[in-house]
Formats: C-alpha cells, structure tokens, sequence
C-alpha cells in the first residue's frame, strides 16, 4: 500500500506568537548535539533581523505545544531570554507522521549529521515498524541512503563520530562494515582520514586485510590502445608527484616494505605488458588468481625448436612462451631445469 505524502497544509491557525514555556520539546526531537557558537549567532540575528523562519508546533490537550520543527530556532530564542517565538501550528498527527515531517525538513537542509539522521530512521523501524522503502517514500530519499546511515549505528563510537564531524565520508561505512571487528574497522577509519584514503582506495585496503581476490571487472567494452595509453598517462602524472609530495624520511620500516612490495609488483605486471605488446603475442594479460590455462601440447614431445626457445638468452617470459607453445608454464620451468642439469 503507498503512503500518502505528510503535509502541512491542514492548520487550525497560521502564524502566531507561542509562549515558549509551553513548547515541549521531546516527543520527535532528532539532534542530539548543538554547536553553542551557531546557536549565539543565531539568537543575535533574532534580536537583530528578527525571526525569518517560524517553528513548526502541534498543540496538546493540556494547553502545551509539542515542537516539530525548530529546535535551533527554539533554543537560540531561550538563550536570548525571549519570552514568545512566532509559530506555525499544524493539526494533531500521528507521531510516525510527525517524525517523518521532521526528518524530511532536516534531512533537506542538511541540517542533521549521518548519525542523528541514522536515530531517526531506526526509530520509524523500531516504534513504528516502517519499512526501508516506507521510510524512504516518506522522507523523500533512495532506500541506499536509508541504509548506509542505519549501517553507521552498528559502527564503533570513534568512526561514528568521525562521519559525524565530516572527516570521514558515509559511503566508507559501507566498506568498513566488511571487516569483522570494530578494533580493524578503527584502524582502517583512522588510516582513510589520516591519509585522504578515496573510496576505491580505502576499499583496496580492506580487500588486501581479508585476502578477497581482485573483482573481476565486467568487460562490456574491448580495451582499446588509446584507453590503455590514457590510463598509463594519468598514473605517470599520479607516480611523478610522490617523490615531492611525500616524505620519504617520516615512513617507518614496515612502510617501507610495504611500498617496495608494491612497487616490484607494479613492476612485474609492467614488464609483462611491455613483452606481450613489443611480442605482439594475442595472449591475454593474466589476472591474479586465474587458473593457468590448459596447454594444448600437454603431454606431447618436446621438439628441438621448442627447446631452444625456451633456452634462448634472449627468450620472452614464460607466460609468453606458455600462450606460444601450448605448454604450462610449470613444464616450462620444469624442461629448462632439466636441460640445465643435463649440460652441467
């Protein structure tokens, strides 16, 4: 069944001026924290341009209001000691309904960080036994983004309050919520702010953390030369900034290791690539934890010319010679050592 949009429209009065000692606060109040410098200047302007936004109120039967919208707004008037706020009442709702008001006004002026937005919507689940898609209908936003702030509760407190501050982006969520333990999902958050970790590249630490092998891309699309040679350009643009723009001298032993592991692996992936290109050979570039494709000579003798390619000194990979010749690279290897035993 669709939900029907909340509205404001239904009102028993327009604007008026409430007395702010009748204006409770509690029943769908979303912040939980309030920056006391914003909320000085926001009474100052008050005072001095008047009050350019009304709040949003319901009344009770006791005489009270119960705010929906405003609580900015209704503190920095009580810290101005002001003894009325100008009002717009709506009609008694339904508390669901009222809380998703609130959030879709918040969520709309960015007004709530990821945290206070996550509160939110697991009490439309909890109290009210909303589901994703009920919540999203009804606040105006995709159902990933209902789910990636619910995802942030179930985070340890320091990486809450880093997405909460805005050092640490809401998508990385996601991508920490893979690792296990909130001791790893700390360590990965701190290392993601520390060094300006992107997305993909934050996401590449914790696929190395739980040894997952590389996805496998989707080749909707051959790889093209100019392709290739624009992606060589931007990562040569991206290798010749390191050595002035990092500190060599601050990285420690285990840094340094890893980055030399790195390195000699690019390497090695670099030079296979430039022998399939300059050997204009139609093998493909194999990927880290594909199986080694079956050899079609298998089995079958060894010819004389094979032989001397495979101990030529000026002989390709093995890879290479594997694609050539139909044989494992592991028989390669094998018939070469056999062949260096017999001639010593």
């Amino acid at each position: 069944m669709k939900r029907q949009p909340v509205l404001l429209s239904s009102v028993t009065d327009q604007i008026c001026q409430i007395p702010i000692d009748k204006i409770r606060e509690s029943l769908v109040t979303l912040r939980t924290e309030y920056d006391e410098e914003g909320l000085k200047e926001l009474g100052e302007s008050l005072v001095d341009q008047g009050q350019l936004q009304t709040i949003v109120v319901q009344p009770d039967d006791n005489g009270y209001y119960d705010l929906v919208i405003g609580s900015r707004r209704l503190r920095a008037a009580k810290l101005k000691k002001k003894k009325e706020i100008a009002g717009f009442i709506i009609e008694a709702r339904r508390p669901v309904e009222l809380l998703l008001i609130a959030l879709a006004e918040n969520l709309h002026r960015a007004d709530l960080n990821p945290f206070e937005e996550a509160q939110g919507f697991l009490r439309l689940m909890k109290e009210f036994e909303l589901s994703l898609g009920e919540i999203a209908e009804g606040v105006n936003k995709p159902e990933s983004y209902i789910r990636s702030r619910l995802q942030l509760l179930s985070m340890p407190e320091e990486v809450m309050k880093m997405v909460s501050e805005k050092n640490l982006p809401i998508n990385s969520v996601r991508i920490l919520a893979r690792l296990s333990s909130g001791k790893d999902q700390v360590r990965h958050a701190r290392m993601a702010v520390k060094h300006h970790l992107s997305q993909q590249e934050l996401s590449a630490q914790v696929q190395q953390e739980l040894e997952e092998p590389a996805r496998k891309e989707r080749e909707s699309y051959e790889l093209t030369s100019v392709k290739l040679i624009a992606r060589v350009r931007q990562f040569t643009q991206f290798m010749e900034k390191v050595p002035r723009r990092m500190k060599m001298h601050h990285l420690n032993a285990t840094e340094r290791r890893f980055a030399t592991e790195a390195l000699k692996k690019l390497e090695d992936k670099a030079k296979l690539l430039l022998e399939i290109i300059s050997n204009n050979s139609a093998m493909s570039i194999p990927r880290s934890g594909d199986a080694e494709p079956e050899a079609s000579n298998q089995g079958q003798e060894w010819t004389v010319k094979e032989i001397r390619r495979i101990s030529s000194g000026t002989r390709p990979s093995d890879e290479i010679l594997s694609a050539e010749l139909g044989r494992t690279v592991q028989a390669i290897r094998s018939m070469r050592a056999k062949i260096s035993e017999k001639v010593g």
